[in-house]
């Protein structure tokens, strides 16, 4: 692999290890959004048998936290990984577009060269790099 994919590889590598701690050390399981009146609501916090209400909070804050608990975090993350057992390092073909802007369906991808697939999944965790 080129000295580029080899440092977009690294970068998923940690921003995905990164995740996966962050996730773990919240300390709960789940993280689901309850109703209060009014338009609040609060975050109900799991772990194992043990649950715990926290205290309230704009509505549309704690739809996204639950949305993004520490069990969701941790299935994307393991994808994740999946996607680049499936795209780093082997001879594959994944579509992709030509210097023309051409789409070829068949275009091979391996040895020096990262796919598509690994730059669109970096550039969902930030990858400063643009394309490869």
């Amino acid at each position: 692999m080129s000295a580029r994919g080899e440092q977009l590889l690294a970068f998923l590598e940690s921003a995905i290890t990164a995740r996966e701690k962050a996730a773990r050390a919240v300390g709960y399981d789940t993280i689901a959004a309850g109703d209060y009146l009014w338009g609040t609501k609060y975050l109900l916090l799991r772990r194992g048998d043990e649950s715990k209400a926290s205290s309230e909070m704009d509505a549309d804050l704690a739809d996204h936290l639950a949305l993004h608990d520490p069990e969701s975090v941790l299935r994307r993350c393991a994808a994740d990984r999946k996607l680049l057992e499936l795209h780093a390092g082997r001879m594959h073909s994944c579509p992709a577009k030509d210097e023309t802007g051409y789409l070829d369906e068949w275009t091979h991808f391996g040895g020096a060269y990262a796919c598509p697939v690994l730059e669109l999944l970096a550039e969902g965790y930030g990858w400063p790099g643009g394309a490869l």
